[in-house]
């Protein structure tokens, strides 16, 4: 049965605004209104990876500017020195180039990754920032470029060695779940053997991340919270990521496609029955 994490109360004499749902600060932009965000989003993987190569593009294109900008100082020093830096530069960029092609060609196409998660994820975790906002230019939502993130992160989990012996199935849900739907994933989570915690916020995730040390985490949240915490966590413990119905709008009442969370948990564990 899932546990309730609850925050400290407010200190008395606070004025908090009262509200309808019982989380919403990270929503604080939400004019109220049924949009995009209101229900499931399903963005293509392809999105984040597209967005992500045009940030590359621009590093690169930086970088190049650069370069071009000291390159007639570098010859006044020497030509050596010049055509020296010229070349390490361009290694770097064309490494970063090579890079980048290793890890999504295999994303595209299906193929398990030959290199480390960990490696791969703190790569892409380093372009998220910087591909929200460029999104953002072009009319993609912060919300619909995460969700496309979180496809790309569970493919890498899909690919990656797991050892189901060095610690527990943890799953840890949001506070502002409809009761029918918590049930439903008590249930399931009682049959693959997972430990499952409501948890109303990132900093007591993870404590109990720290209490429990899980092999492999389910983490059930909105767009903006799995982001958060796919960064933190998912290069150190492998994480799949299910992101939440907003039917009713952010923090009230979400719900969970069960189809895609009983696939994390035959993923993290397959001998369940």
């Amino acid at each position: 049965m899932a546990e309730e994490v609850r925050k400290e109360k407010a200190p008395a004499g606070s004025t908090a605004k009262k509200r309808d749902r019982r989380l919403g600060d990270e929503w604080a932009d939400w004019d109220g209104q049924q949009g995009e965000d209101s229900a499931r989003l399903d963005a293509d993987r392809r999105v984040f990876i597209g967005f992500a190569f045009l940030c590359l593009v621009c590093l690169l294109s930086a970088v190049g500017v650069f370069f071009y900008m000291i390159y007639p100082r570098l010859q006044g020093w020497h030509e050596y020195v010049a055509h020296g830096v010229a070349g390490v530069t361009v290694a770097i960029c064309a490494a970063m180039v090579l890079w980048f092609a290793a890890i999504v060609l295999p994303l595209l196409t299906g193929v398990p990754l030959p290199w480390r998660m960990e490696f791969v994820q703190k790569t892409l975790n380093s372009l998220v920032p910087l591909t929200i906002k460029l999104g953002g230019i072009f009319g993609i939502s912060r919300d619909r470029m995460s969700n496309s993130f979180i496809k790309v992160s569970n493919a890498l989990v899909r690919g990656a060695r797991i050892n189901l012996d060095s610690g527990p199935l943890l799953m840890l849900l949001p506070r502002c779940l409809a009761p029918a739907a918590r049930k439903r994933i008590e249930a399931l989570a009682e049959r693959y053997q997972c430990l499952v915690f409501v948890v109303p916020g990132g900093e007591l995730a993870r404590k109990l991340i720290h209490e429990h040390r899980p092999s492999r985490i389910i983490a059930v949240a909105c767009e903006r919270d799995l982001i958060s915490g796919l960064q933190d966590v998912a290069p150190v413990i492998p994480t799949f990521a299910v992101p939440n119905c907003r039917p009713e709008g952010p923090c009230k009442n979400t719900l969970v496609d069960m189809d895609r969370l009983e696939e994390a948990m035959i993923l993290f564990n397959p001998r369940g029955s």
